[in-house]
C-alpha cells in the first residue's frame, strides 16, 4: 500500500487535489473505475473535498451532501462522478435493496463517505482510500493510499 500524508488548510488543498488527479487518471486510462473510500469524523470535511476537487472538472452541478438522498450523479467533461453518503444505513443488508454494487467500481468514479458499513459489497479492487483528520479549525490532515499495482 502506498501512502501521501498532508496537513494543510482548506485553501491549500492543490497537491492533495493532484495528487488524487493522477491516481484516477491513472486508473480510468487502464479501464478501471475507482472507488475513493472517504474517512473522517462527522464534520471533518468529506463533502467539502469532494465538492472543491470535483468542481475544478466544470460541473454545472452543485455538489451537496447526499446524506438524505444516499447519492448524487454529476457530470464533468472528464468523467462522471457517482457521490455516495451511506451515513444513514445502519445494517448492510440495506445495501442489497439499493443496488450500488452495480454502480461501484462498474462505471465512472465513485466516492462513497461512511463506507464501512458497505465493505462487504464493495469491489475488491480499485480503491483509493482518503481518510480526513481535523487537527484544528483550520487545518486538517489528508492521508492518500492506493496499491501501487493496481494503478501502474
Amino acid at each position: 500500500m502506498k501512502a501521501s500524508f498532508l496537513s494543510l488548510r482548506e485553501s491549500e488543498l492543490n497537491p492533495v487535489f493532484l495528487s488524487l488527479d493522477q491516481l484516477v487518471d491513472q486508473f480510468l486510462k487502464k479501464n478501471k473505475y475507482p472507488v475513493i473510500l472517504i474517512s473522517g469524523e462527522m464534520g471533518a470535511g468529506k463533502t467539502t473535498f469532494i465538492r472543491e476537487w470535483y468542481s475544478r472538472f466544470g460541473t454545472e452541478s452543485s455538489i451537496n451532501s447526499p446524506t438524505f438522498s444516499l447519492y448524487n450523479i454529476y457530470d464533468s467533461p472528464n468523467f462522471r462522478l457517482y457521490h455516495f453518503d451511506l451515513y444513514r444505513i445502519k445494517v448492510s443488508e440495506e445495501l442489497e435493496e439499493l443496488g450500488f454494487e452495480e454502480i461501484w467500481g462498474k462505471e465512472g468514479v465513485s466516492a462513497i463517505e461512511w463506507w464501512q458499513i458497505a465493505e462487504p459489497y464493495l469491489p475488491k479492487e480499485n480503491h483509493i482510500y482518503l481518510s480526513i483528520d481535523s487537527d484544528s479549525m483550520e487545518v486538517r490532515s489528508y492521508i492518500l493510499e492506493w496499491k501501487q499495482e493496481e494503478v501502474t
